[in-house]
């Protein structure tokens, strides 16, 4: 004999939600595993096996974390046309160096310190035919998880703290009792004070706190991506400072892509190597004269490292659509006092 219950429509359907979303609470979290697997399984291989016919030069990873000083990454190579290839490697703007040299292989580099490390696979050993590049990033970031399994914890906290306010809403809902339509009259007076003042100054002391412990302790620097603006800045000012000095005449060269790529250190030490000059490039792709200033200041704060400092000149026109981008890439290396000086530089 089967005995009936009866439940209010209401509770039933409150019932059917919770229900339901235990069920996708639990699928997801059987499912997120196996997909994040898959995805650092496809990450991990992006060549698998495949030939190719066009000249090509990887690094796995590209990002190496640097710890006890060093790291490491695997650099492969492949002509495409079974001709000899060049590696060459070029550490932080300084002079190119042989890395490895055949139609195709790997060899893996097992000094990688804090900065970029540019490899790139040329037709010939004088490197007048460029083939390939890959930039290989080195940072000090000891016990960082990837960024790459980064969201699917955040997503499951969402999920559990979205489920958790369905059921507070359902458990309200479906609790015994008038439900109340109107929100009750609030008084027109206050038995406590306000402390307005106080509270203001509190609320101001609190948010500079945050923002010091958060931007001005080095935390913000060491959680940037290095293959974002702001972490390739900063990456390259701290390589900078770590940089030994190599006892001649130094020339710090400044400037945007157009510097970056187009100046070469290795010919530019070449011709001025008579004159006891060697040349460094601390050119940054989209930087302007609005962020030079900040990193010649972070890596000279004393004015006396370098014995000349080249600055383009007559660049053209620069859109003012990349302001909000060169303020993003210049954080890392702002002070309180800047507030008003880097603000000024900037047109409404």
């Amino acid at each position: 004999m089967c005995k009936r219950f009866d439940l209010e429509p209401a509770k039933w359907a409150i019932a059917k939600v919770v229900a339901a979303l235990a069920v996708c609470l639990a699928a997801y979290s059987a499912t997120v595993p196996a997909v994040t697997g898959a995805m650092q399984k496809d990450a991990s291989s992006p060549n698998s096996g495949q030939p190719s016919s066009a000249p090509v030069i990887t690094a796995t990873p590209d990002r190496v974390t640097v710890s006890g000083g060093h790291g490491s990454t695997d650099i492969r190579w492949d002509r495409g046309d079974g001709s000899v290839g060049f590696v060459f490697v070029t550490e932080n703007a300084r002079k190119a160096v042989l890395f490895a040299t055949g139609p195709r292989g790997s060899r893996v580099a097992p000094w990688i310190r804090a900065g970029r490390y540019f490899f790139e696979l040329y037709g010939d050993a004088d490197r007048r035919t460029l083939l390939a590049r890959v930039t290989v990033s080195g940072s000090v970031q000891s016990g960082a998880p990837q960024r790459r399994t980064l969201w699917p914890n955040v997503a499951r906290l969402l999920l559990v703290l979205a489920v958790g306010a369905v059921l507070y809403f359902a458990v309200y809902l479906g609790s015994t009792g008038t439900l109340r339509t109107t929100f009750p009259t609030e008084p027109t007076t206050s038995p406590h004070p306000l402390h307005v003042g106080r509270n203001f100054f509190l609320g101001v002391a609190a948010f500079i706190c945050v923002d010091g412990v958060i931007f001005h302790t080095g935390f913000y620097t060491s959680i940037l991506a290095p293959d974002s603006y702001a972490g390739g800045l900063a990456l390259l000012t701290r390589a900078e400072n770590q940089r030994a000095p190599s006892g001649l005449k130094e020339v710090l060269v400044l400037g945007d892509s157009r510097m970056a790529e187009g100046f070469s250190t290795a010919v530019a030490d070449t011709v001025g190597s008579a004159a006891g000059l060697e040349f460094v490039n601390l050119a940054e792709a989209a930087s302007s004269v609005n962020n030079w200033y900040y990193m010649l200041r972070e890596v000279d704060p004393t004015a006396r490292r370098y014995w000349a400092i080249v600055v383009p000149y007559g660049i053209g026109y620069e859109p003012s659509t990349a302001d909000p981008l060169r303020i993003s890439m210049t954080a890392p290396l702002l002070r309180y006092t800047d507030c008003f000086s880097f603000a000024s530089a900037f047109q409404l």
